[in-house]
């Protein structure tokens, strides 16, 4: 009587669980994670050298000054490139529609400000394939799970969601540089181009004291203003 009474316990027991597991994987079914995909970076179509005369750099989301510089740069190495304007309100709210949602604040400005670009080359008559034929962005990136590491994944989903998919986003990273699926990249880090972009930084970020003649230039610093 004993060994039938724990038999039965044991079926009891081994029903629970068979009944337990079944409605675990129906939950994870009804929220979607019956099989989790591991992310990976989407492939994209490379910028290569033999469309260098054709596509347009943009970039922005810096100071004045730095952009000034950067796009000489640019210029300066053979590329065309535009500055994308400063971030409005409209960029905002474009940014909190097309974004990711929880996203920090900077990047729905920055991600809306580049679909708004993006929208008024369209508004001005541009097709959209040529959009994403002769236009790529530029920015920086890092790894890691801070927002500088994201930035690049929050552009392309909004792009996506905006109707923009298959805009190439450029990443420049302090370990690889800029690269390309094959060939020679597009945009090529040579030493002119690093040292000029190292220059543009370190020079439009340069601040020198009031009323003091600067040791590194022959023009005095603007004087101190009354108030």
């Amino acid at each position: 009587m004993p060994d039938q009474r724990a038999s039965l316990l044991i079926a009891d027991e081994e029903d629970i669980n068979q009944r337990l597991a079944e409605e675990r994987a129906r939950l994870r079914r009804e929220a979607g994670l019956a099989g989790p995909r591991h992310f990976q970076r989407p492939r994209e179509r490379a910028f290569s050298a033999e469309e260098r005369d054709n596509v347009t750099i943009l970039f922005g989301g810096l100071t004045w000054k730095h952009e000034e510089l950067i796009k000489a740069v640019f210029l300066g190495n053979g590329y065309k490139c535009e500055m994308v304007p400063v971030p409005n309100v409209a960029a905002f709210q474009l940014g909190k529609e097309y974004g990711n949602n929880g996203q920090c604040n900077p990047t729905y400005f920055t991600v809306g400000n580049l679909v708004q670009y993006l929208q008024g080359l369209e508004a001005k008559g541009i097709p959209r394939q040529q959009i994403l034929d002769n236009y790529v962005f530029f920015t920086a990136g890092s790894c890691g799970p801070c927002r500088f590491g994201m930035y690049e994944a929050e552009y392309r989903f909004a792009l996506q969601n905006a109707g923009f998919d298959g805009f190439r986003v450029l990443l420049f990273q302090q370990n690889d540089g800029i690269k390309a699926a094959s060939g020679e990249p597009g945009l090529k880090f040579t030493v002119d181009f690093g040292i000029g972009m190292l220059n543009a930084l370190l020079l439009s970020s340069h601040r020198g004291s009031p009323g003091r003649r600067d040791e590194r230039s022959d023009l005095p610093d603007p004087p101190l203003r009354s108030k």
